[in-house]
């Protein structure tokens, strides 16, 4: 897979800050290295212009590098623009981060925190998440605890840029023609964010701005989504 092959990776973004928020401390990225695309998106956790600069630097950081190397690497070395050595220190700003790379004919993906990234193959399967979110509501039902208790502690990531040297990092792959890389604030069934994509499979752009209209609906929080095909996709 070469630039020659790809010239024109077909991604679209929007991202929106929530309405009692200062400022949208979310941030997305792409980068294509020596035809390999990445994609990131970052969800900073808080609205400081700290955590919004931390944002903005980790998505140019990790998309760059999961294109150089890998996914889970990326997020690895993203970790040190939180400060060194590593610190589980509350105040240290910090968010979470989901990344993928395409090489040929199949995603590798790899997140820390709860933002998410999932899977369309435009026919009818549907759409499917991708990712667990790293949180304590996740923790709860994984360990058989109600729905009702585990929901209300879905705002809480154990997982993140920070943490992740300590927690670790997730990784999938998956050969999905397309994927939606979102942060929390996208909380839409997977039904409803297979609706505005197959709407709008020629409009990658106007897919992920819809998608975080739609979004917005359920959520203050910041919202990001971006909807990318796989360069091969058009060749399968």
């Amino acid at each position: 897979m070469t630039m020659a092959d790809n010239p024109a990776p077909v991604i679209g973004a929007a991202s929106e800050k929530g309405p009692k928020r200062p400022l949208n401390a979310d941030a997305y990225a792409h980068h294509v290295h020596n035809g390999r695309l990445a994609v990131a998106v970052v969800d900073g956790t808080g609205s400081t212009p700290e955590v919004a600069r931390l944002a903005r630097m980790a998505a140019d950081f990790s998309a760059t590098t999961a294109a150089m190397t890998a996914p889970a690497r990326a997020i690895m070395d993203a970790s040190r623009l939180t400060g060194e050595p590593p610190t589980l220190d509350p105040s240290t700003p910090t968010g979470s981060v989901v990344v993928a790379a395409a090489w040929p004919d199949i995603w590798y993906v790899a997140w820390a925190g709860d933002a998410a990234a999932y899977g369309w193959n435009d026919d009818e399967d549907g759409v499917w998440r991708l990712t667990t979110p790293h949180t304590h509501g996740q923790l709860l039902r994984d360990q058989g605890e109600p729905e009702e208790t585990a929901r209300r502690h879905d705002h809480q990531p154990y997982n993140s840029l920070a943490a992740a040297p300590f927690v670790g990092v997730s990784a999938v792959s998956t050969e999905a023609k397309w994927i939606v890389l979102a942060s929390d604030g996208l909380r839409l069934e997977e039904s409803a964010i297979e609706a505005f994509l197959k709407e709008n499979v020629d409009n990658a752009r106007l897919a992920a701005e819809l998608l975080v209209k739609a979004g917005r609906e359920k959520s203050n929080d910041d919202t990001t989504a971006v909807v990318v095909q796989h360069p091969t996709a058009g060749r399968r």
